[in-house]
């Protein structure tokens, strides 16, 4: 009796243990790879207010372009004009003043196609980011199903693999001890019936 519940205590604590290892170890990974998620999903949407906000300093630049072209070429007409008119100092304001807008718009020009490319690359890796990330939650439901897999494995593992010779020789030694105390009792009442016997015919 005391073999059998041993060995049911020394079961029930190595499987406690098992499933705590196993809890611990899937729980690490699944933990991780939430925070990962988690961190992920969050500079992915900073990452989208931040484009954002260059889509919008690209607009503002492609509108300041296009405002210098249009100055830039009324400039040019109103220095011709200035021309025309032989006014030295009329003249000399008008081509300032073409020069000034000629700069800025060159300026914006090569600032709006350096921001418009950089906005192409930047939305080609933020897909990218986003694609990244919902493999991640592919690989997530991937880990889930899995320890549901080695969960269940485990659990019926457990019992196709237990070995129940412990308690069998538990059980047989009460077994074989019950019947061989019967059977002593039995020889005993046999002797005495038989003594009784040989002291009757005595008398």
């Amino acid at each position: 009796m005391m073999n059998t519940l041993w060995y049911k205590f020394k079961f029930a604590v190595q499987e406690d243990l098992e499933k705590f290892a196993q809890k611990k170890s899937s729980e690490n990974a699944a933990d991780r790879l939430n925070e990962t998620i988690c961190e992920a999903e969050q500079q992915t949407k900073a990452v989208g207010v931040l484009l954002d906000r260059q889509r919008v300093l690209r607009d503002e630049i492609v509108k300041e372009q296009q405002e210098a072209e249009r100055m830039t070429d009324r400039r040019a007409e109103q220095l011709r004009l200035a021309e025309a008119s032989g006014d030295e100092e009329l003249i000399r304001y008008a081509a300032d003043e073409t020069e000034n807008y000629r700069r800025r718009r060159d300026e914006l020009r090569a600032l709006a196609e350096e921001t418009v490319d950089s906005m192409i690359q930047l939305e080609r890796r933020f897909e990218n980011m986003k694609h990244r990330v919902q493999d991640m939650r592919v690989r997530r439901l991937k880990l889930m199903g899995n320890e549901n897999v080695s969960r269940a494995n485990h659990r019926m593992d457990q019992i196709f693999n237990a070995d129940l010779t412990p308690a069998q020789d538990g059980v047989s030694d009460d077994m074989e001890k019950t019947p061989g105390d019967v059977a002593s009792m039995r020889q005993r009442l046999e002797k005495l019936s038989a003594e009784e016997a040989s002291i009757t015919e005595i008398v």
